[in-house]
């Protein structure tokens, strides 16, 4: 018994969502990696007698990682939610709130870095 053809609209619709949720990995990457690298440095760097800094950095690393995983997950079912209520296909829209979580992060990134740089006085 052969399988019936999908339409040519669901399959473009397949093709999208996968397109979607494939660039969201890819740009979920890089935050991933740097919070492996901050992680490892501040378990290299633990201070043995300065547990405050040991708590305001893991404090700081919990937060990253928590933007990290919500942002995406938090706009997926956003975007899950609206296209319901649209009647889009859901799976679509749960990938393009996922991609704009993705997105909200790293302007979120980018935002702090600029912070982060424009409070550094270099000392000579």
């Amino acid at each position: 018994m052969t399988e019936p053809i999908a339409p040519k609209a669901t399959r473009a619709r397949r093709r999208r969502t996968i397109a979607l949720l494939a660039v969201t990995a890819v740009l979920l990457l890089p935050p991933l990696v740097m919070l492996g690298y901050a992680a490892q440095d501040a378990l290299q760097n633990k201070s043995a007698t300065d547990w405050q800094a040991n708590h305001r950095t893991r404090q700081s690393l919990e937060r990253s990682a928590l933007l990290i995983a919500a942002a995406p997950s938090v706009g997926a079912f956003a975007g899950w939610l609206v296209g319901r209520s649209r009647g889009h296909h859901a799976g679509t829209s749960a990938a393009t709130g996922a991609l704009l979580g993705t997105l909200a992060v790293w302007a979120i990134a980018i935002a702090w870095t600029l912070v982060a740089l424009s409070r550094w006085e270099p000392h000579f």
